[in-house]
């Protein structure tokens, strides 16, 4: 079994309260989130916190956006007058639609991208998904990768439904995951606040998230650390560097 991680909750970034439980990860559940097994190096540790923090999003007429950021306050760990950073070791989002937008999940809130939006009789259906989080924000998402400084976690869902006859369906279905331990495993220190972005394209015929809310649940996992001087400004030459 692994070790429970000590779980903190941050609402407004003001303070940090214990929250109310642990989780303990079976082996199994920790190997399929990529953790090693006891006795092996571990990505997390004991005295590492757990920041969350929830996002909502309203799409335009559409179902779509642009792209916009929500921001997590990290100004109870970073300053850099002090020296102060905040290292991350792993990011999980999970975006959620407890409104029941997308019709069908009044009791679970699932998100499903599409919605009920699915092609028609001789027309295609089509959305796609992108969210990114970093430390630095973009003026759009078609312009950021994993190789885009100040980004820690890429993720990305594509549907696409064609609809040509009766009897006649194809469909294709991505979700690309390009994961903080992936990017980033040694961790990143960052010494402003993280931005969570998100833009949404889709077919005009799809009218499922028109005008639609959506919320973005983000877990960050990381802690405290100082940052020497030579480090700090590099940081800030980099976060210039648009």
């Amino acid at each position: 079994m692994w070790d429970p991680l000590p779980s903190y909750v941050g609402v407004g970034n003001t303070s940090l309260q214990p929250d109310s439980y642990t989780c303990t990860l079976s082996e199994r559940s920790a190997r399929s989130l990529g953790y090693p097994k006891n006795g092996e190096k571990m990505a997390l540790g004991k005295n590492d916190l757990i920041l969350r923090d929830r996002f909502q999003f309203t799409l335009n007429s559409d179902g779509e956006i642009d792209t916009v950021y929500g921001r997590l306050d990290m100004s109870d760990f970073v300053n850099v007058t002090e020296q102060k950073g905040f290292r991350v070791k792993d990011i999980v989002l999970q975006i959620r639609d407890p409104n029941n937008v997308a019709g069908g999940v009044a009791n679970t809130g699932n998100w499903q991208p599409a919605g009920d939006g699915w092609a028609t009789l001789g027309s295609d259906a089509y959305n796609a998904w992108k969210i990114t989080v970093g430390s630095r924000a973009y003026e759009s998402l078609s312009d950021v990768g994993i190789a885009s400084p100040d980004i820690l976690h890429v993720e990305t869902w594509t549907q696409w439904m064609n609809y040509p006859g009766a009897g006649e369906i194809a469909q294709v279905s991505e979700h690309n995951i390009y994961p903080m331990r992936d990017l980033a495993p040694g961790g990143y220190t960052v010494v402003s606040d993280i931005l969570v972005g998100v833009s949404v394209d889709t077919l005009s015929t799809n009218d499922t998230w028109d005008d639609g809310v959506i919320e973005i649940d983000l877990m960050v996992i990381g802690k405290p650390t100082s940052v020497t001087q030579k480090a700090m400004t590099q940081l800030l030459v980099q976060a210039q560097d648009l």
